[in-house]
């Protein structure tokens, strides 16, 4: 009853949001499934956030009370096996609708998971036209967010574990370890707009290699080492109580390790993680092909470009090529595939690859610049000849 005035309330005053609606259905999805013995009453409490973070590390067992494992748990409830299926079903009864896309499930879910961190990650920077990472999350979220197909449907649970022994679990072969690293490091990346929804634009701006949707993203990264080290390193970083523009996750190496940017001592700090960067560690050789594209699509665009402009384009897509190189040779030489088949291919195909790399260090080294190339050399301060001063 009370619910039917609510939604009467808003036809007749205040139209519902798509957040909003989405919000009520959410609550009256969690209380079906309590009123069908699918979820008990302390699940449902969990999930809709009636429960208090801080006993969360005792009613499941996580290591903390952050908003990623309530987030991880009420996917686990709502989104794996038999859960997915009766979840959609009371969707449908509620909305009379013959069916839910997994994108619709992920939206609603979305504003679920979200109670805990509304505050903080809805308060937009002071000046900028940017709209507040949590709408931006919401966006994501009705993009598929984290909902790969190892979690729809799947027969998977957490593994209540700190990000780094997760991380150390899932670089063993551990598929749940790997799964809720995914979803713990993937929930961090999403709220603070570093992974968006896909869009043609941002392609085509350069602002990412190639298009992708977010579960794919997500999917690629949680498939390799250098992957999984960012999902854990993102999580580990993630800041619940401050909004996104107030600090940063860093970008990783291959092997883990932070880069640092800035030439002086009191200029060094960790440089930003980009979506652009996000992509590349998700899928080298992809976002190798989409740069190549995208460096084409603007010669079309402006062929009188200058022989500066042109050097220019062809340092970076020769910095790119090398970083996207070295990453695979790295992640080659690390297989723990035993051949055959060598992971580095056949004798031809690593005689080829040997041959190249030694033409374009050769092709370095004879077109070295000059060290000294724009230094300005100042007077010798003990010199006492009268004309330097």
């Amino acid at each position: 009853m009370v619910e039917n005035l609510v939604a009467g309330e808003h036809l007749e005053k205040n139209p519902w949001t798509q957040d909003a609606m989405w919000h009520n259905i959410a609550n009256q999805v969690v209380d079906g499934l309590v009123a069908r013995g699918v979820l008990t009453r302390i699940q449902g409490d969990i999930i809709t956030g009636a429960t208090p973070l801080a006993e969360l590390p005792d009613l499941i067992g996580c290591p903390d009370a952050s908003p990623i494992w309530r987030a991880i748990y009420t996917t686990h409830r709502l989104a794996s096996g038999a859960a997915f299926r009766a979840a959609k079903a009371e969707i449908r009864n509620i909305m009379a609708r013959r069916a839910v896309t997994t994108k619709q499930f992920s939206f609603m879910l979305g504003v679920i998971v979200d109670r805990d961190i509304r505050k903080s990650k809805s308060r937009k920077e002071k000046g900028s036209h940017k709209p507040a990472s949590l709408q931006t999350a919401r966006n994501a979220f009705g993009d598929g967010s984290y909902l790969t197909d190892a979690v729809v449907g799947g027969t998977w649970a957490p593994v209540y574990k700190e990000p780094t022994e997760l991380l150390e679990l899932a670089l063993a072969g551990d598929v749940a370890a790997r799964t809720t690293l995914m979803i713990g490091g993937g929930y961090a990346l999403i709220m603070d707009g570093y992974l968006t929804r896909d869009r043609e634009s941002k392609f085509f701006e350069g602002t990412t290699p190639y298009r992708g949707v977010p579960p794919v993203i997500l999917g690629d990264l949680a498939s390799h080492p250098h992957g999984l080290r960012m999902l854990a390193t993102a999580w580990s970083r993630w800041a619940p109580e401050k909004p996104a523009h107030e600090y940063n996750i860093p970008n990783i190496n291959e092997d883990g390790v932070v880069v640092i940017k800035g030439e002086a001592v009191e200029t060094l700090q960790a440089e930003r993680l980009t979506e652009g960067r996000l992509f590349e560690i998700a899928n080298p050789g992809k976002a190798m092909a989409g740069f190549l594209k995208q460096q084409e699509s603007r010669r079309g665009r402006s062929i009188a470009d200058s022989p500066e402009e042109r050097d220019r384009d062809n340092r970076e897509r020769l910095a790119y090529a090398l970083e996207i190189a070295k990453d695979a040779a790295a992640e080659l030489s690390a297989s723990t595939v035993a051949p055959p088949p060598h992971p580095f291919g056949t004798h031809d195909e690593w005689t080829k690859a040997r041959d190249a790399a030694l033409q374009v260090y050769a092709t370095l080294v004879k077109n070295e610049p000059d060290a000294q190339a724009g230094f300005i050399d100042s007077d010798d301060p003990d010199s006492d000849d009268v004309e330097s001063h």
